[in-house]
Order: structure tokens, then C-alpha cells, then sequence
């Protein structure tokens, strides 16, 4: 029994951190696309996010892509971010 007991212990607590992970991923997405709007709207751009993809983690970095409509026009741009846990940088490149 108590072995069980142990097992559920460990199972739920994999599973809390699990989702843990997944949270702070879906508001580092938000807050990123958050960063790059107000970046571009401070340069006098108004972009549209259409499709973004935080995309995988190496190390403390993320690497993925963004699509979007920037002042009308489509555009495609990879997306660098550096997670620092409370703080993050982002870098976005316009793919040509």
C-alpha cells in the first residue's frame, strides 16, 4: 500500500510540473508576441500576428518563426528568444 501510495505521490507531482512547463510557455508565446507589436508599433508599423511558433528549446534559447502582416504586407520573420526565467530577450529577423 504504501508503495502505491509513493507512486501516486511521484505521478501527480510529474504531472503538476509538466503543466507547469506548459503554462509558462503559452504566456512567454503571449508575452513575446506582446514585445514585438509594441516594437514595431513604436517604429510606426502596425502588425498583425497571424501564425507564431515559439519552436524548440536549446538550452535557454527558443527558436521559431512568426507570420504576420506588417503594414499591409506579408512578412515571415525567425524568432530568437532567451528565456531567463523572469525576464526574457527576443530578437526577430525578416526572412527575405
Amino acid at each position: 500500500m504504501r508503495k502505491h501510495l509513493i507512486l501516486m505521490v511521484f505521478a501527480f507531482s510529474a504531472l503538476v510540473m509538466l503543466n507547469g512547463c506548459v503554462v509558462s510557455e503559452k504566456k512567454l508565446t503571449d508575452k513575446v508576441q506582446e514585445a514585438i507589436i509594441a516594437e514595431e508599433k513604436d517604429n510606426g508599423n502596425t502588425l498583425e500576428i497571424t501564425e507564431f511558433n515559439l519552436g524548440d528549446k536549446i538550452g535557454k534559447d527558443y527558436k521559431g518563426v512568426l507570420k504576420g502582416v506588417l503594414n499591409g504586407e506579408p512578412v515571415e520573420y525567425d524568432v530568437t528568444v532567451n528565456d531567463e526565467g523572469n525576464d526574457f530577450d527576443v530578437d526577430w529577423t525578416l526572412k527575405k
